[in-house]
C-alpha cells in the first residue's frame, strides 16, 4: 500500500515537474522582456497597433525610423503590413479586426468598405495627392486636352478597383468622356504595376494610368508625355487613418499616443529634410535627386493643417475652419455612384457617420501647433487683359450642365441657380487652380449680333452668380458669348431636333498658361 502511495507521489511530483518546466519555457521571453523594460529606457508598458497599408509615399512617415524609435520609447509598437494595394483584402481583414487601423484613399474606403458596413472612422489625414497620381501617354502634343481621351480606339492600362481605376472614372464623370463611358474594349486591366510597365515597355498600351514612383519610369521612357494627374485637382485623392471602431472605443490613449507621436515625427523631419530624404531614398531604393522630385508630388498634412483644413477644427475658437475631408467624401461619392461603382450614396447623405474628429480636438488642446492655422489659403490670380486670356490654353472642356435660364430674359431659372450651386462646389473645391471661362451659346438663325448679346448675357449671369454668391475671385473668371459660331459637335444617330436643342448652352471651360 505505502509502495503504491510513493508510486503515485513520484509520478504526481514528476508532472509538477514537467509542467513547470513548459510553463517556464512558455513565461520565459516575457520575463525577460519584462526585465529588460524594468532595466532599460523602454516604457514600462507595452501596446501593438496594427495597420494594413502599402508603399505608397504618402505613407512613409508611420514607416520611418524615427517612428519606430520613439514609438518603442513610448511603449507603443507598430506593425505595418503592406499589402501591394489589395484594397478590398486589405477592407476584409480591417473588418474582422485583424488591423486596428488602415491607411487608405477616401475613395477607396467609400468603394470597399461599403460591403462591411464601414468598420472604422477617419480620425486623421495623411495626405493628398498633388501628381503622385496621373495618366502617362505615347505621342502626346502640346495641344492634347482631357477631352481628347474621349476615344475608344485607344487602349488604356491600369490597376482596377485601385487610385488609379478612380482616376479614370473621375475624368469621365467631370470632362464628360461619354464614348468611354458607353464601352470597356479600351480598358487593358492588370494585376501589378510590374505588369503595367512591362505592358509599356512592349508597346501594348496608348495610356498608362498609375501613381509614383511608377510615373516617373514611365517618363524615362522615350515618346512618353505627362497627359493628367492629380496636380490637376484638388480634393478627390486624400488618404488618411481609419481606425477600427472598437479600437476608438476600447482603446482610446492609444489611438492619441499614436497621432501625437506621428505628428512629432513629421515635425522632426521637417527641421532635418536631409535625413528624410535618405530615409525615403533607402526605403524606395531611389536616389536623392528622383526622392526630390516625388516629394512635390505629396502634401502631407501636420496637425495644425488636419484641423484648420480637413477637419473643420479651430482652436483658437471663430470661423474659417475648412472641412475638406467631408468635402472629400461628397465629392468621391459622387465620382463613384455616377461611374456605376457604387450604386448608391451608401451614407445616405451623411458623410459624418464615418468620421471622428474628437481625437484631433484633443490633439490640438495638448499641443503646440505649427502656423498652418486657418483654412487653406485661396489663389489669388492677377487681372488679365483680353490678350492675355485669347493666349491661355484649353485644359478641359467640363460635363455638360444643364444650365436653364428665364424664358423672357437672361437670368437663371431657379433649377439654373442650382445647377450653377453644383457648379461652384467643383470649381472651388476640386479644380481651385485653374482659370475658368464661360461660354455661352444660342441655336442658329436670326440676327447673329443679337445671338453674340444674348450668349454674352447669359454668360454673364453665370458669371455673377459665381463671384457674388460664392466669392469667386472675378480676375479668374471671364464670360465669353459665341452666338452660334461654334456648335456642338453631332452624335452618331442623333435626330436633327435634338442636335439643334444642344446648340442654346452654357460651356464651362478650364484653361491655363501655355507649359511650352
Amino acid at each position: 500500500m505505502a509502495m503504491k502511495h510513493s508510486t503515485k507521489g513520484a509520478l504526481l511530483l514528476l508532472l509538477l515537474a514537467v509542467v513547470g518546466i513548459v510553463a517556464y519555457r512558455f513565461m520565459m521571453p516575457w520575463l525577460f522582456e519584462r526585465e529588460q523594460r524594468l532595466t532599460s529606457d523602454a516604457a514600462k508598458s507595452s501596446a501593438t497597433i496594427r495597420i494594413g497599408g502599402d508603399d505608397y509615399l504618402g505613407y512613409w512617415f508611420i514607416n520611418s525610423p524615427l517612428m519606430k524609435q520613439l514609438s518603442a520609447r513610448r511603449g507603443m509598437s507598430i506593425i505595418f503590413t503592406n499589402d501591394g494595394g489589395a484594397y478590398a483584402d486589405r477592407l476584409e481583414k480591417f473588418s474582422k479586426g485583424e488591423y486596428d487601423c488602415i491607411v487608405l484613399p477616401v475613395n477607396s474606403y467609400l468603394q470597399h468598405g461599403a460591403a462591411h458596413q464601414y468598420p472604422g472612422v477617419f480620425t486623421a489625414g495623411i495626405s493628398e495627392s498633388r501628381k503622385a497620381d496621373g495618366v502617362v501617354g505615347f505621342n502626346v502634343g502640346p495641344s492634347f486636352t482631357v477631352n481628347d481621351l474621349n476615344d475608344p480606339s485607344k487602349t488604356w492600362v491600369y490597376i482596377p478597383d485601385s487610385p488609379s481605376s478612380f482616376l479614370i472614372d473621375l475624368m469621365i464623370n467631370d470632362f464628360g468622356l461619354d464614348l468611354l463611358r458607353k464601352s470597356s474594349g479600351w480598358r487593358m486591366e492588370v494585376n501589378s504595376t510590374e505588369e503595367l510597365l512591362q505592358a509599356a515597355r512592349d508597346g501594348r498600351g496608348d495610356f498608362y494610368v498609375t501613381w509614383e514612383p511608377n510615373i516617373m519610369r514611365l517618363l524615362e521612357m522615350d515618346g512618353m508625355s505627362y497627359v493628367f494627374g492629380s496636380d490637376k485637382f484638388r480634393g478627390y485623392i486624400i488618404d488618411a487613418f481609419a481606425f477600427h471602431r472598437d479600437f476608438v472605443t476600447k482603446r482610446r490613449q492609444d489611438m492619441i499616443s499614436f497621432l501625437r507621436t506621428y505628428f512629432s515625427v513629421m515635425t522632426s523631419y521637417a527641421s532635418n529634410r536631409e535625413e528624410m530624404l535618405d530615409g525615403m531614398g533607402r526605403s524606395m531604393k531611389l536616389d536623392k535627386d528622383n526622392v526630390r522630385k516625388m516629394l512635390g508630388t505629396v502634401e502631407w498634412f501636420d496637425l495644425a493643417e488636419n484641423c484648420s483644413q480637413l477637419f473643420g477644427i479651430n482652436p483658437g475658437g471663430g470661423s474659417g475652419a475648412g472641412e475638406g475631408l467631408v468635402e472629400s467624401i461628397l465629392a468621391c461619392t459622387e465620382v463613384l455612384v455616377n461611374s456605376g461603382t457604387l450604386k448608391g450614396d451608401p451614407l445616405k447623405g451623411n458623410p459624418y457617420i464615418i468620421v471622428n474628429r474628437s481625437i484631433l480636438e484633443e490633439l490640438a488642446q495638448t499641443s503646440v501647433m505649427g502656423a498652418a492655422g486657418g483654412a487653406a489659403q485661396r489663389i489669388d490670380f492677377e487681372q488679365l487683359n483680353d490678350a492675355q486670356w485669347m493666349k491661355l490654353q484649353p485644359f478641359a472642356m467640363f460635363k455638360a450642365m444643364d444650365i436653364t435660364f428665364q424664358s423672357w430674359n437672361e437670368a437663371l431659372s431657379p433649377d439654373g441657380e442650382e445647377t450653377v450651386d453644383s457648379l461652384a462646389t467643383k470649381l472651388i473645391n476640386n479644380y481651385p487652380m485653374h482659370r475658368i471661362i464661360v461660354r455661352g451659346h444660342t441655336s442658329p438663325g436670326g440676327d447673329e449680333r443679337l445671338n453674340t448679346e444674348n450668349s454674352q448675357n447669359r454668360a454673364q449671369a453665370v458669371v455673377q452668380r459665381l463671384v457674388g454668391v460664392f466669392n469667386m475671385d472675378p480676375d479668374r473668371i471671364r464670360a465669353e458669348g459665341a452666338g452660334s459660331s461654334k456648335p456642338p459637335a453631332p452624335i452618331s444617330g442623333e435626330s436633327s431636333r435634338s442636335y439643334r436643342y444642344r446648340h442654346s448652352r452654357v460651356e464651362i471651360l478650364a484653361v491655363q498658361d501655355n507649359p511650352f
